[in-house]
């Protein structure tokens, strides 16, 4: 998911290069083959190899977000949170070393494996659980969740409100729920078409496309490793303008109470300009909406 973090199609503008030429290396070997036709994308996607395209998840960058969590939604120490779509758990290995008490749920078993033998080496408790946002199934057991790094908007129009609805559920009423969105109004004033970029042993090439009917990002992703490996990924996620954020939140039983447009600007959103829509809502009823 991480189903998943998220994520994202495409690192922040400072990380990518927009791409004059293809970077000169020898041919590679043939790529390795995409996953079985019918086969959702982000279900092989998340692994140790997808890690290594990423070089800007510094430590750094996960204390920052972690705080910036912790300050939006108000939260208590010893409180109950749910991490959906948690990857390797940067984030609640965060917020579980302050004294917060941390469930992690992702489809990725390599991501959930090196979650938990990280967590074990920092002395850290967390609950990592391997399963499927769609069918989340909590019930007014936590005081907070998350969904970060773009991890929201992997499946068609109908799921992704059930999922929201789903976030709903497992808190208790009055909790708080924060979650990353790409904005489509940014996706089409200043997505670039392609970018590369250089990761941990090997580049990275996007080339970037919208539907503009059905809202979705196509990610057609090249990477090739050091060793000479080569794998072609296809990358789709839902974007969304900020209206339709208010309609899916309101739909889920939710209060919005902020709308943020980076980490770094909390409580400020610039319209085409903001890269991402991080609403920070409310369960406003005591029985969230049935799915």
């Amino acid at each position: 998911h991480k189903t998943p973090p998220t994520p994202p199609p495409a690192p922040a503008k400072k990380e990518a290069k927009v791409e004059a030429k293809a970077p000169s290396a020898p041919r590679p070997p043939p790529a390795e083959s995409k996953p079985a036709r019918g086969k959702p994308w982000f279900v092989d996607l998340f692994d140790e190899d997808y890690l290594r395209t990423l070089p800007f998840l510094t430590p750094q960058a996960t204390q920052s977000e972690a705080e910036f969590v912790i300050d939006a939604m108000g939260l208590s120490p010893g409180a109950q949170v749910l991490d959906v779509g948690c990857g390797y758990g940067r984030h609640a290995m965060e917020l579980a070393a302050r004294g917060y008490h941390v469930v992690g749920l992702d489809l990725s078993t390599p991501l959930l494996v090196r979650g938990g033998e990280e967590a074990h080496r920092r002395g850290l408790s967390i609950n990592f659980i391997r399963g499927d946002m769609r069918e989340l199934d909590f019930d007014g057991q936590f005081d907070a969740a998350y969904c970060l790094f773009s991890t929201f908007g992997y499946f068609d129009d109908e799921t992704n409100k059930k999922t929201v609805a789903n976030i709903a559920r497992a808190l208790k009423p009055g909790g708080r729920v924060l979650i990353e969105i790409l904005n489509r109004d940014y996706v089409i004033a200043d997505l670039p078409t392609r970018v590369w970029w250089e990761g941990d042993g090997c580049v990275v090439l996007e080339e970037v496309e919208l539907n503009y009917f059905s809202s979705r990002i196509q990610v057609n992703r090249s990477v090739v490793f050091d060793d000479g490996r080569q794998l072609e990924q296809e990358i789709s996620v839902r974007a969304y303008s900020l209206h339709e954020v208010g309609k899916l939140m309101h739909a889920a039983g939710f209060r919005v109470l902020e709308v943020s447009g980076a980490y770094h600007t909390k409580g400020r959103f610039f319209g085409n300009q903001s890269r991402h829509i991080i609403v920070l809502a409310e369960r406003k009823d005591t029985s969230a909406p049935s799915t």
